[in-house]
């Protein structure tokens, strides 16, 4: 068995959806990926890879319960709340998110980890809804992601374009059901190689 951990925030968890445990991208990619595989969802919401921010998620249970678990393929998307004022800061991110991923590397299973930069922010009525900001994501974040895969290694899905416009995502932030079936699809097709 073959077991895969996806760490992330609340569009991992499945914010938003009606029954996250079903809908969520985490618990279609299990349905994509069947028998030989198990899936565990270990997002968080408003979860932050800084570990200053406002909810790191490194001081939460599932990031513990995760690295317990000793997967064998981490796909870990972290970002989106590091676009909050008050959590951006480019060298704390990089130097955090580094960290992050060096906890996984070195876990005993060695397990293939793979860098998700989130789906982009979009404005609603011009403005950005709960305090994310698509400027940060597009000029901070998802560079850092990048070169934080490139530097250390590692695949990267970057999920900048999985999206054009805010129609599977009505707050600006989390995938709708159609929105996280195309998720877990780009993802599937990502690490089946």
């Amino acid at each position: 068995m073959i077991r895969v951990a996806c760490i992330g925030d609340s569009i991992t968890w499945g914010f938003t959806l009606l029954n996250p445990w079903k809908q969520s991208y985490p618990a279609l990619l299990q349905e994509k990926l069947g028998d030989g595989y198990e899936v565990r969802n270990f997002g968080y919401n408003d979860a932050s890879a800084r570990f200053d921010a406002d909810t790191p998620y490194v001081r939460k249970r599932v990031y513990r319960d995760s690295l317990a678990w000793n997967p064998d393929i981490v796909l870990l998307m972290l970002g989106t709340n590091d676009t909050k004022i008050r959590n951006w800061d480019p060298d704390i991110f990089r130097r955090d998110y580094r960290k992050i991923v060096e906890s996984y590397r070195n876990l005993s299973s060695r397990p293939r980890v793979i860098l998700i930069a989130p789906i982009r922010i979009f404005l609603i009525l011009g403005k950005p809804l709960l305090g994310v900001h698509p400027e940060t994501m597009e000029g901070g974040v998802r560079p850092a992601i990048r070169e934080i895969a490139d530097d250390m290694g590692l695949q990267l899905i970057d999920l900048q374009d999985l999206f054009i416009d805010n129609q599977l995502c009505r707050d600006g932030v989390h995938p709708q059901r159609t929105g996280a079936r195309m998720l877990a699809d780009t993802i599937y097709s990502s690490i089946q190689w």
